[in-house]
């Protein structure tokens, strides 16, 4: 079901407040706001198989923290479906960090995207024939090189939808453990990035080349945000087309802060090399295809969290220096962000044996074998056994950090994980 944009159309599902929420960013200075009650937000970017990386993480959190309930969650590609099974399960957190981890440990490749001979020669086939014939060949339905049906089943299944509306995001608003849910994509239509946002006593917002729009979550949002480009087809949501919400988002930490979050944990991917290795280089020779890809998707889906997360650290310090009554409606945020202590593209070579045999061979084709950190493959392999070790990643490197994660999320500081998060505090 393709749905539109706005909740009016579909419900009053957004309930009014005395102070609805629009705060500004700290990478957002025009932004404007209301103070209300500080809150947590778990950020999960994208980064496709390697969005199982940021489970090992939320177990931790998970069992850790017993009593947690997140109010605000934003994801934007892999990390929207994080984000979005997270807000819709009717259990406690660390029920629906558990039953997360299983459906990754036992995901497959044919759960997300067809890997039948017929169906990848066919949609090759069709690219060759556009580009061969210089698109004389008419219509020719060439909308991304793997056919991500099955990812559709398995969302509808797993999110529990209900003709793709996705109940659970409203069940948890009403109930008040939830406070806001959103999710990024980017329309191919206009060229701006879109955040889709559904929660209780929230605003849309505009910025240059971004808004926030208010929305009943679907599956096809869901779909739309996780579509890698040329790989994964795009997405019709109302009238227009969208694709991976990495693509525009160049301040994926803004929308956490606009939907009223002051302490933030933001899920990275990315691996970040240091000393030496940033030297070192990756393939010996010309690069082939799937180096440039796994660098150009790097770029555009991973880099800018660290870019983002730089200038709110930067205008803390800022902030530091300005009285209270002087910051115009701007306010320090505590953000702790998260990454990978190991290569998750390098890991990936040592499972893209047990790939299906013609999507291993056409990897392969791309110069997969020829890299040492083959990022664009690690992106598609999901596989049990790579997503399995992602996981216990996540969780080793949630144990290294522990002092910091405690330091933000620490019960002792006051706040019931277990209340109504939108109920006042004295």
């Amino acid at each position: 079901m393709a749905t539109g944009e706005r909740p009016e159309e579909s419900g009053s599902h957004i309930e009014s407040a005395p102070r609805p929420i629009s705060r500004p960013s700290a990478g957002d200075p025009e932004a404007r706001g209301h103070p209300i009650d500080g809150d947590l937000a778990l950020i999960m970017t994208g980064g496709g198989a390697r969005a199982a990386y940021q489970v090992g993480f939320l177990r931790f959190l998970a069992r850790t923290y017993p009593e947690l309930n997140p109010p605000v969650l934003t994801g934007v590609s892999a990390g929207a479906i994080n984000a979005v099974f997270l807000a819709a399960h009717p259990g406690s957190f660390r029920e629906a960090v558990e039953e997360l981890a299983a459906l990754w440990e036992n995901l497959t490749v044919e759960d997300v995207f067809r890997v039948d001979a017929r169906s990848l020669t066919m949609n090759v086939l069709k690219w060759l024939l556009q580009l061969g014939t210089g698109g004389l060949a008419g219509e020719t339905q060439v909308r991304g090189l793997v056919d991500t049906t099955p990812l559709r089943h398995f969302l509808n299944r797993h999110l529990r939808a209900e003709a793709g509306v996705i109940r659970g995001v409203k069940e948890n608003l009403a109930q008040g453990r939830l406070r806001a849910l959103a999710v990024s994509a980017s329309s191919y239509t206009t060229g701006q990035s879109i955040t889709w946002i559904q929660g209780r006593g929230i605003r849309e917002w505009t910025r240059p080349h971004r808004r926030g729009r208010l929305t009943t979550m679907t599956v096809d949002h869901v779909m739309a945000s996780a579509a890698l480009p040329f790989f994964f087809p795009a997405v019709q949501v109302g009238p227009h087309w969208y694709g991976d919400g990495g693509v525009r988002l160049t301040a994926p930490i803004s929308p956490a802060i606009h939907l009223g979050a002051d302490r933030l944990l933001a899920i990275s991917t990315r691996y970040e090399k240091q000393g030496e290795e940033m030297d070192r280089p990756d393939i010996p020779g010309y690069p082939p295809p799937a180096q440039v890809a796994g660098t150009l998707l790097n770029a555009v889906f991973l880099d800018l969290l660290d870019q983002d997360a730089h200038r709110v650290e930067l205008l803390n310090r800022l902030l530091e220096h300005v009285p209270p009554e002087h910051r115009q409606g701007l306010r320090p945020i505590q953000l702790l962000h998260l990454r990978p202590s190991r290569d998750l593209g390098r890991l990936a070579n040592r499972f893209e044996p047990r790939l299906p045999s013609t999507f291993r061979f056409l990897s392969r084709g791309l110069g997969t074998r020829a890299t040492r950190s083959p990022d664009a493959l690690s992106l598609m392999l999901f596989q049990p056994d790579y997503l399995k070790a992602l996981i216990r990643r996540g969780e080793v490197d949630a144990e290294i950090r522990k002092d910091e994660i405690r330091e933000l999320v620490d019960p002792e500081r006051g706040h019931s994980w277990g209340e109504n998060p939108s109920a006042p505090r004295g």
